[in-house]
């Protein structure tokens, strides 16, 4: 048997010519792919692009601090009905209230930043840590803003005993009759308790403050005259303006009105530099991609150039406003210290 070549003496094994070139395709595919890599992305866009080009594929859920009825879960309603029209994806909300709405805001907070989970919520995100430093969220930290969707407009009424067509000839017998009037609000720390209470701040007025359970009940008293004011939705108390039952005497927000574009704000009848948003808005998670937020800005945005979208809310005594997610922090930041420090001056302390 003769012996194998490769044993042979003096013999040497010779690369396989094969494997030399297989070797030098796989160089010369690699360099070409570093190559081409630069020109995909160009042409395909960048992967936060395309993770946006690629939402939403499956439901979105709104999330709603407080329970059905409101506001609130009317917006995100109508919010959830016309994105899904628009993306062609479902959006659902739901429901998650208790402790004043911040149950639902620090799931939210917590939940994964994919842009599948969004907060529709009050100014509650920053009254709420004005009140209680405990919370286990930063309303400005744990979330980005999409949108500041949307405010509630706010009246400042009085009953009829009140002397005073203005809101200056009110203030003044209101000051001449220190703790003689009573005011009325829906409970500690809720929006109408604040907004007095900086009112009053701000001009040196002693009034009574009356927690009551919701603007229901806060109206029956004003209606039977034991308390004589209130800051609270416009909407609500419009109805016994025509009547004489109550006075209005200006809203409550940096600007007038739609609903009532005669009626000055507060600032204008006396109270300068007096504004508060009693507003409506959409956030995400912290760290949701920049490209998943701006399409949801976009889409929202769209959505106040529909007569019929806006209509339904001003129906609901909502006014439309809309924002870029810049501005909407800039107001975070501004409410939460506006809150924080009319919390402090008036010792407020959460029940």
């Amino acid at each position: 048997m003769s012996p194998s070549p490769s044993r042979e003496k003096g013999f040497k094994r010779q690369p396989h010519p094969v494997g030399t070139d297989t070797m030098s395709k796989l160089r010369r595919a690699l360099l070409v792919a570093g190559l081409l890599a630069p020109l995909a992305v160009l042409v395909t866009g960048t992967p936060g692009a395309q993770a946006a080009d690629a939402y939403p594929s499956r439901p979105v859920k709104l999330v709603v601090p407080f329970p059905p009825g409101g506001s609130n879960d009317l917006l995100a309603r109508e919010i959830a009905d016309a994105l899904a029209q628009r993306l062609k994806a479902p959006f659902v909300v739901e429901n998650k209230g208790g402790a004043g709405g911040a149950i639902g805001i620090e799931a939210v907070a917590k939940s994964p930043a994919d842009g599948y989970t969004i907060l529709v919520v009050s100014n509650s995100l920053v009254t709420a840590p004005a009140l209680n430093r405990q919370l286990r969220f930063d309303a400005v930290k744990d979330f980005t803003p999409i949108s500041l969707v949307a405010e509630l407009p706010t009246v400042l009424a009085v009953t009829p005993d009140v002397p005073g067509a203005t809101l200056a000839e009110a203030l003044a017998y209101i000051k001449a009759n220190p703790g003689k009037l009573n005011y009325a609000s829906a409970g500690i720390g809720a929006p109408q308790h604040l907004s007095t209470e900086y009112l009053k701040s701000a001009t040196g007025a002693d009034i009574v403050h009356i927690p009551l359970q919701g603007q229901g009940q806060m109206l029956t008293e004003m209606l039977g005259g034991r308390v004589q004011l209130m800051i609270g939705v416009f909407s609500t108390a419009q109805p016994y303006f025509a009547k004489g039952a109550l006075k209005a005497l200006a809203t409550g927000g940096a600007k007038r009105t739609p609903a009532a574009p005669d009626l000055p704000t507060i600032a204008e009848a006396g109270v300068p530099g007096y504004g508060v948003q009693w507003w409506l808005g959409a956030l995400a998670p912290a760290g949701t991609p920049p490209d998943i937020v701006a399409l949801l800005n976009r889409e929202i945005l769209a959505l106040g150039q529909d007569t019929a979208f806006r209509a339904k809310l001003a129906a609901a005594g909502i006014d439309w406003v809309g924002s870029g997610p810049a501005e909407f922090s800039q107001t975070l930041v501004k409410d939460l210290a506006l809150w924080t420090k009319v919390v402090a001056d008036a010792g407020i302390e959460a029940k």
